[in-house]
């Protein structure tokens, strides 16, 4: 299968506002023998980074014949709709953002029954010198609980858009790290990311589905789940 190739940044990112929703959580049919496979993308976003990479990731995937579905993850999608599941979370203070490992809490015995890879959003990546460098190594271990809970393939962590903050206390530490301010974005990693979801999934999932176990003319999504709220 073709694959698009990204060669500059702003058309790989493409629009900056991400578009509306529909309020609606209704349209979303189950997958037929017929269908392409269906993935969905989950995310926790605070200030549309996260967001706008899930966006992205899921143009690529479309772009390679998949059917994606992206939704943050207050709307709490039912995974089991979907034959894989990316999850992505920013990262601050060392944890993922609330209501993020709550999900995955809540959904983790559907999330082991099918292909999922885990992505973070922060500082990390980004870190430079001796200090920054040590903390650069090291996997918050709010990623390996949910990375385990989950059961995931993969992870990956890119870092996101870090703007000065106003406090100086802050501004040090950040100094302390060697993480520069600005949109730290790699689109170039996560392309290639976004590529091996792809090839795995065209590799090692079936090419005609066997029929979904829910009635088809039930569209509803995460609603009836017996899981925690």
């Amino acid at each position: 299968m073709s694959r698009k190739p990204t060669t500059k940044v702003a058309e790989a990112m493409g629009p900056k506002t991400l578009p509306e929703r529909s309020a609606s959580t209704h349209s979303w049919p189950m997958a037929s023998d017929q269908t392409e496979h269906t993935v969905l993308i989950v995310y926790a976003s605070a200030a549309g980074s996260t967001a706008q990479i899930g966006e992205f990731m899921a143009r690529r995937m479309r772009d390679a014949g998949l059917h994606v579905r992206v939704e943050p993850v207050d709307r709490a999608p039912d995974p089991g709709c979907f034959e894989a599941v990316v999850l992505g979370s920013a990262i601050h203070n060392g944890g993922f953002l609330p209501g993020f490992a709550d999900y995955i809490e809540r959904y983790a015995q559907t999330l082991k029954q099918r292909p999922n890879w885990l992505f973070s959003v922060g500082m990390g990546p980004a870190l430079r010198g001796p200090v920054g460098a040590f903390f650069k190594r090291l996997t918050p271990p709010v990623v390996t609980e949910c990375r385990t809970s989950a059961a995931s393939k993969g992870y990956r962590g890119f870092a996101g858009v870090v703007v000065r903050p106003p406090e100086l206390r802050n501004r040090l530490l950040i100094r302390l790290f060697g993480c520069p301010y600005g949109d730290l974005r790699d689109w170039a990693a996560i392309t290639a990311w976004a590529d091996e979801i792809v090839s795995w999934i065209d590799d090692a999932l079936p090419a005609t589905r066997l029929p979904a176990t829910r009635d088809p003319a039930d569209t509803t999504i995460g609603e009836g789940n017996s899981g925690p709220a």
